[in-house]
């Protein structure tokens, strides 16, 4: 979503990326939100901290505070203006809450954490390790029994549903009112993504990395949410 990194003072720009960023291009987006927030719920503490990777762009952030309204947050992303846009889209209340810093899950403090996410970032990781080392970075730095919350989108760039895939992808975005010369670029981004790897391959590295109780919440076309337990 580079279109959107910059001017995020502009309320406009804010404005145009909540609900043409990830909403427009991720079936059932607030939905899963939602649904992460209950789950994460379910044993994370009313006053507990959890980890957000990839927390630019804050719609992760703002939708958790409600759903947990004394939580606190630690946010990593390696954009400084996607760090910029989540301050901006957080509002002033949960950046009372909420520690951002620039880095990646490795750059995190150690913690340990009563929970985390990792939404729509895995997605984009090389499978050459990198997925690994992000969910065990993730791992070491939770409680034991933490809840962790990983959603992406899915592809098997080997399969024979792969072109068909990523046509839904752009046709879901244009029907959400994604411009053209956006959904141009999104084509050739997705069709270039090395990172995307089918669902399949999500779990054996979650469970690679340490996690158990791994669950499937979420299936919306190719994208994928689970939980797990550290």
């Amino acid at each position: 979503m580079s279109a959107f990194a910059h001017n995020f003072a502009d309320p406009e720009k804010v404005a145009r990326y909540a609900t043409m960023g990830p909403p427009a291009f991720m079936p059932g987006h607030g939905g899963v939100l939602q649904m992460a927030g209950v789950l994460l719920a379910e044993t994370m503490p009313d006053d507990g901290q959890m980890l957000v990777v990839g927390a630019g762009g804050g719609l992760d952030t703002r939708a958790l505070a409600a759903a947990g309204p004394k939580w606190r947050f630690v946010g990593v992303d390696p954009a400084p203006a996607m760090l910029d846009l989540a301050r901006a889209i957080v509002g002033p209340e949960v950046n009372a809450r909420l520690e951002l810093i620039e880095g990646v899950a490795a750059d995190a403090p150690p913690g340990p954490f009563d929970a985390a996410t990792l939404i729509l970032v895995l997605g984009m990781i090389p499978d050459d390790g990198s997925k690994l080392s992000i969910l065990e970075d993730i791992h070491r730095r939770l409680k034991p029994g933490a809840p962790f919350i990983l959603v992406d989108r899915c592809g098997d760039r080997t399969g024979p549903a792969f072109e068909r895939d990523v046509d839904r992808y752009i046709a879901y975005a244009l029907a959400s009112g994604v411009d053209e010369a956006t959904l141009e670029g999104a084509r050739a981004s997705q069709k270039a993504n090395q990172g995307l790897v089918p669902p399949e391959r999500n779990e054996a590295l979650l469970s690679e990395a340490g996690f158990s109780g791994v669950e499937v919440f979420y299936v919306g076309m190719a994208w994928r949410g689970w939980v797990a337990y550290a």
